[in-house]
């Protein structure tokens, strides 16, 4: 995968919109429009935690950090 450059430390939040900048089909599975967020459709982990036991979408990623998206599957 091409790499993310940032000036400065960029949050949970700004990685997920970058890495759907242009990427319509990955927008349209991960991103709830309604909530604006993609907490609905995946569990986010940074370095092995998941993000809401961290700060959320405003937890920010280091240069080294791991985020790893998993896809929330819903239905009964």
């Amino acid at each position: 995968m091409d790499s993310l450059c940032f000036t400065g430390k960029p949050t949970v939040k700004d990685v997920i919109l970058r890495l759907m900048e242009g990427r319509p089909a990955l927008r349209s599975v991960l991103w709830d429009e309604a909530v604006g967020s993609p907490v609905p459709n995946a569990l986010m982990l940074l370095d092995g935690v998941e993000v809401n036991n961290l700060e959320g979408l405003g937890t920010e990623v280091g240069d080294s950090s791991e985020l790893v998206l998993l896809s929330v599957v819903h239905g009964g």
